[in-house]
């Protein structure tokens, strides 16, 4: 959050300023709510939350500048994090987050996305 803040004032400098967050569905409280079992990334899910209601919250506070800020869910991507078991390779998990770093000047700002397209907060 701090790092972003700080570069808030450069980013409005620029002429198609980007804030991509880069979540997780374990971070939609659509699935908190209709899971009963966070296993052992209760904390990770937390987190990913978290960076969901800020990613929010700055959109709202940006809303009248030319900044898009948008989270988005890469998918299970095989990483360190999960001892490599993920189902994609890094990337096709980065593909989603290329495509909303680019996103037009009248593309939505303060949603929370996939691949599939706008994912449940």
């Amino acid at each position: 959050m701090q790092t972003t803040q700080h570069f808030i004032d450069l980013l409005k400098k620029s002429d198609e300023p980007r804030i991509v967050n880069v979540s997780s569905g374990l971070g939609s409280l659509t699935f908190h709510s209709s899971s009963s079992d966070f296993g052992m990334y209760a904390v990770y899910s937390c987190s990913k939350t978290a960076l969901n209601a800020f990613t929010l919250n700055l959109a709202k506070e940006l809303r009248d500048t030319n900044i898009k800020i948008n989270s988005v869910e890469p998918g299970y991507t095989a990483t360190n994090l999960n001892n490599y078991s993920g189902t994609q390779t890094i990337e096709q998990g980065v593909e989603v987050i290329v495509k909303y770093a680019t996103i037009g000047i009248n593309a939505p700002t303060g949603k929370f996305f996939n691949k599939e397209g706008e994912f449940a907060w």
